[in-house]
This record gives structure tokens, C-alpha cells and sequence, in this order.
């Protein structure tokens, strides 16, 4: 069984080399950045998901927006991501309008591509969670690098999508693990900003098999498993 790295950044790593058995998902979250994540797919022959991020949204000037979509759909990825809402950068209300329209926009791309979201939620997940439901959206969603409560973590399943655990500890994380089935779960690094790379993911394995009690390899083969269903990998 393939092991999936269900979220990193490998145009930010020019000289990995994938090893046997590692399945990376590349993901972009700017424009220049899905620009990169296109080439470092076609250059490693991996699926890529590509979207406007919360920080983008942020920084960036909007007026360019549309032409960013027009690149995503051309581009046709494996799902809009990465996308979401940001409390944390976001230093006032303009900041957080910017955020909430822009990811308004990303549920709608994602709705008429028929595509599922990779979700950034730092210090958001609520409202990400309510912004989903608020729009009756049906493709399913993964929550990225899940930084949420129990509460939300038993939320987000509830609503059919999926949480992604990276290769660092908290509380949070630990009893969302303990309290979700594998069938609910997907690991990643995000690397290079957190695992340095995508090989990392085994310590997001080895964390779940700890709290859940079971081996390595049922966490490999059930999360691998999540993910090909999520990202559509044949």
C-alpha cells in the first residue's frame, strides 16, 4: 500500500527525490505558488490541488482574482485548496472580509468544478464549518493540518469531511484521534513549513497508531485508503 502525504508544498522542495511507496499531494495557495504547484505535479507525476489561501487573500490586491480562477480551472485539480479562514493574520475587519469573500468564492469554484476543499482554519474552524453548512456543500472537505476542538473535529465528520493530522502533537489532536474512526483520518506534513519533508508523514502515522493503539500499517492502508477515495486517485 502507497503511503499519501495528503498535503505539502513540494515546489518548495526542488531536490526531493520521492522515495518507493510515497505518494505526495502537492498544493498551491497563491497564484504564483499553483503556478509552481502545476509544474512540480507535472515534473513528479502526482496529483496537485490548487486554491486562494486566507493569508493570500490578506496580501494580496483582489482585482486579479478572476484570472487566478481562470488559471485553476484550466489547470483542473485534484481539489480547490488550499482555502479557508485565517483569525490569526487577520489584523482587522477589512483583513477578515477579504478572507470570507475570497473564500466564498473558492466553495463556489469548488461547486461548479465539482471538487472537494482542502481547508486552512487557524483560529476559524467554526465559521469554516458554518460556512460549508450555511451552503449546503456536498463535495467533501478534508480540514488541513487540523488545529480545531474535539468538538469541531466530531463536527467536521458529521458533515462528511475529513481531518488531517500532521506530524506535531496537541491535545486537541490527540483526542479528536482517540475520538474519530481511521475511516475519518488522513495524515500529512505539510512540508516544508512543518515536516521538512513529505517522508515526515510517518511520524503523523506513528502519532495515530500510538493514541489509536493499533500498528503502522493499518494507519498507512486506511488513511491511504481515505485519501485516494478524497482526491480521486485511480
Amino acid at each position: 500500500m502507497t503511503l499519501i502525504d495528503a498535503h505539502c508544498h513540494l515546489d518548495r522542495l526542488p531536490k526531493y527525490v520521492i522515495p518507493p511507496g510515497l505518494l505526495p499531494i502537492t498544493v498551491g495557495y497563491s497564484h504564483s505558488s499553483n503556478q509552481k504547484a502545476v509544474e512540480a505535479a507535472k515534473k513528479h507525476n502526482i496529483p496537485f490541488v490548487l486554491g486562494i489561501a486566507p493569508q493570500t487573500a490578506i496580501k494580496e490586491d483582489l482585482s486579479k482574482l478572476g484570472e487566478w480562477i481562470d488559471f485553476i480551472k484550466k489547470s483542473a485539480p485534484s481539489a480547490i485548496g488550499e482555502v479557508g479562514l485565517d483569525y490569526h493574520w487577520a489584523e482587522n475587519e477589512q483583513d477578515t472580509q477579504k478572507e470570507q469573500v475570497v473564500f466564498q468564492r473558492m466553495i463556489e469554484l469548488a461547486e461548479e468544478m465539482g471538487l472537494p476543499l482542502v481547508i486552512h482554519a487557524r483560529e476559524a474552524t467554526q465559521d469554516v464549518l458554518d460556512s460549508i453548512q450555511l451552503r449546503n456543500f456536498r463535495n467533501g472537505f478534508m480540514l488541513h493540518f487540523f488545529s480545531g476542538t474535539l468538538h469541531d473535529a466530531k463536527r467536521a465528520v458529521e458533515m462528511g469531511g475529513y481531518v488531517s493530522i500532521p506530524p506535531v502533537r496537541s491535545k486537541d489532536r490527540t483526542a479528536a484521534i482517540g475520538a474519530l474512526g481511521l475511516e475519518h483520518l488522513l495524515v500529512e506534513t505539510d512540508a516544508p513549513y512543518v515536516g521538512r519533508t513529505p517522508d515526515a508523514v510517518m511520524d503523523s502515522v506513528a502519532y495515530i497508531a500510538e493514541i489509536k493503539k493499533v500498528d503502522k500499517e493499518t494507519v498507512i492502508e486506511r488513511t491511504s485508503q481515505n485519501a485516494r477515495a478524497f482526491f480521486k486517485i485511480k
